[in-house]
């Protein structure tokens, strides 16, 4: 099996994109790309949802369950036990920065 980074460098020689521009673009330092696509470090699964968009690929082309780990997987999974409400509370907070309101609880 191909890992995400030798298809996302795959993706990038195609497209003549270098570490420089991918961190430029990402809003990352280029030592970081670097290390990603050597497989010296990996990215969050939300990292790797943006160099997905940014080389014109969906996230399933890079990044497979495996990749996914335990901590993340079980965020996700909270997210889906919770009402549309939350979700969308959540989103907000997530998106915008916005101050959580105290009178929320939200169950696990």
């Amino acid at each position: 099996m191909t890992n995400w980074n030798e298809m996302a460098r795959d993706a990038m020689k195609r497209r003549g994109m270098t570490c420089a521009n991918l961190a430029r673009e990402l809003g990352v330092h280029q030592t970081t790309v670097s290390k990603w696509m050597t497989g010296r470090s990996h990215p969050g699964s939300g990292m790797i949802r943006r160099i997905a968009g940014i080389l014109g690929m969906a996230m399933s082309d890079l990044c497979d369950d495996d990749a996914i780990n335990t901590q993340e997987r079980q965020l996700l999974d909270a997210f889906h036990q919770m009402t549309a409400g939350e979700r969308e509370h959540l989103l907000k907070l997530l998106n915008n920065g916005v101050e959580p309101q105290q009178d929320i609880e939200i169950q696990k």
